[in-house]
């Protein structure tokens, strides 16, 4: 009998312990909601909230209350006549206060207006104006009276109390990175590099894939490569899914050395983003079968063209660079600081 009730006991101990982490790993779901979601029900709670923009050198700050979430973004809305949208199209810097109704906190979303426009202005319009029919007597779709629908970009959002520090919620300021390569092999070592890379610096991944990929086999793709590396012809690639090079500060491209050069669908992503990468900090790494650097350097620097910073580039030997993970990072460690 006191076996039993022993056993009991433990059952009950483990499943009251159970309960327990089953309740703190709901309770930490529940914090890691969409930071747009949070800011949207943190405005929600306040009820009205406040929005400051500048006019010359003057600021300026009014009462809002209408915000909604469309797409996973959240968006206010103002009128095209008034003094506050001719503010923000001059200059879109801006910040959203909002005081909380319980425990002595505030959010602060700071960042730049981004009006909806064409299609995505009329959809985000009609659902202001629906959840408030009243308004449609003012903002009547004539010229000079329509609700106006802005987002924030390049964002940070903070819940924040008295004594620092906040609770960050969203922060699209922070300098971000990409790793974009070309390899050949689907275990190539380019492709090793480049996910070495990216988890180093914690960045995102994006491959080069061309639209008409070289010959699996070895000397048949040195056939088809050799005259285009030469001639310096550029392959066709394919669009790269998610890649929004705007987002990013730092870009680090890779690229086999092939005959002393970049392979050509390299070359080809290069010219193709080349207005975009003006103004961004940019770094060649490549792999090679012993012949070194060469001349990748200089016809990289030569190819993204004037107004990028060219980071030193770096050669990694093929047969080695698998087991050179130490380098790689410190490779990412002495260009992203």
């Amino acid at each position: 009998m006191k076996k039993i009730f022993l056993s009991l006991l433990v059952c009950a101990a483990i499943f009251g312990l159970n309960a327990k982490s089953f309740a703190a790993e709901e309770k930490a779901q529940e914090t890691k909601k969409d930071p747009q979601m949070q800011i949207d029900e943190l405005l929600s709670k306040a009820g009205a909230f406040y929005l400051a923009t500048v006019d010359g050198d003057q600021p300026k700050l009014r009462p809002l209350g209408a915000h909604h979430l469309v797409d996973g973004k959240v968006w206010l809305g103002v009128g095209e006549f008034k003094n506050v949208y001719k503010q923000l199209v001059k200059n879109p810097k801006c910040e959203v206060v909002a005081l909380q109704p319980e425990g002595g906190k505030w959010l602060r979303w700071t960042g730049k207006a981004t009006f909806a426009e064409g299609e995505e202005r009329e959809k985000l319009e009609k659902v202001f104006l629906d959840a408030m029919p009243g308004l449609r007597k003012i903002y009547d779709g004539s010229e000079g009276k329509r609700m106006m629908c802005f987002t924030l970009t390049e964002a940070r959002a903070e819940l924040i109390t008295m004594m620092p520090p906040g609770e960050v919620i969203l922060d699209e300021t922070a300098k971000k990175t990409a790793v974009v390569y070309y390899s050949w092999s689907p275990d190539g070592n380019t492709r090793f590099a480049a996910q070495t890379i990216a988890k180093k610096a914690g960045a995102d991944l994006f491959e080069i894939i061309a639209e008409t990929p070289y010959n699996s086999d070895y000397r048949k793709c040195c056939d088809e490569a050799k005259p285009e590396c030469r001639d310096k012809t550029l392959r066709p690639i394919k669009p790269i899914e998610g890649l929004d090079l705007a987002k990013y500060d730092t870009v680090f491209v890779g690229s086999p050395n092939w005959w002393g050069t970049l392979a050509p669908p390299v070359y080809t992503w290069i010219k193709e983003n080349q207005a975009v990468l003006k103004g961004k900090s940019v770094a060649l790494f490549q792999t090679n079968g012993g012949g070194g650097m060469q001349n990748l350097g200089r016809d990289f620097e030569k190819a993204v063209g004037e107004g990028v910073t060219v980071l030193p580039p770096k050669a990694f030997n093929g047969s080695s660079v698998k087991s050179s993970v130490e380098a790689l990072e410190k490779f990412v460690d002495e260009r992203v600081k």
